[in-house]
């Protein structure tokens, strides 16, 4: 079972989302094509690829799972599997983006396990839980999306050398609760 062990809650500078995208369904029963499109990216170099750009804005090889996009009538949502970059770095043929504006930021520090998934299923309602117990609430204005952030060291080494658990951070854009 995944548990909440930090969160913080800070400014985030204006930033860009770089990588390839599926649509995902929120009907019961449908298949989530994220899992496959990740395999995709590690196997065919697009990862890699993506983390070589000279704009990466994270201190590490750092990827990230950006959720967004939510449609009402195709009950679906974005997903794009790749890097952040710097503001205004240009898009290669083939890739989707998001600009991400500046906002406030939070960040939970989730614990669980890679292999079964349990560290992603909770990531949401762990955050919401965290951000409202400190007074805070989401914050749709800041583009409406979440993102899971897969850290170098504390997710993806963990998951290469086959952990157990891993550590994944989940980012959503929040304000004060009035």
């Amino acid at each position: 079972m995944s548990k909440l062990i930090g969160l913080e809650i800070r400014a985030f500078p204006a930033t860009r989302v770089i990588g390839k995208q599926v649509i995902c369904s929120l009907d019961e029963g449908a298949e989530n094509p994220g899992p496959a499109l990740w395999e995709g990216m590690f196997k065919d170099g697009t990862l890699e690829f993506l983390l070589n750009l000279p704009q990466r804005s994270t201190p590490d090889r750092d990827n990230v799972g950006w959720m967004g996009g939510y449609d009402p009538t195709s009950n679906s949502y974005k997903y794009i599997a790749g890097i952040l970059a710097e503001p205004g770095t240009p898009v290669p043929d083939g890739y989707a983006y998001f600009d991400i504006p500046a906002c406030l930021m939070a960040i939970a520090s989730i614990q669980g396990t890679d292999a079964g998934h349990d560290v992603y299923i909770g990531a949401h309602d762990h955050l919401a839980r965290a951000i409202e117990e400190r007074g805070y609430e989401y914050d749709p204005d800041a583009g409406g999306f979440e993102m899971e952030y897969h850290s170098h060291t504390r997710f993806s080494i963990p998951v290469e050398r086959g952990d157990e658990f891993v550590v994944l951070d989940y980012y959503s854009p929040c304000r004060k609760r009035a």
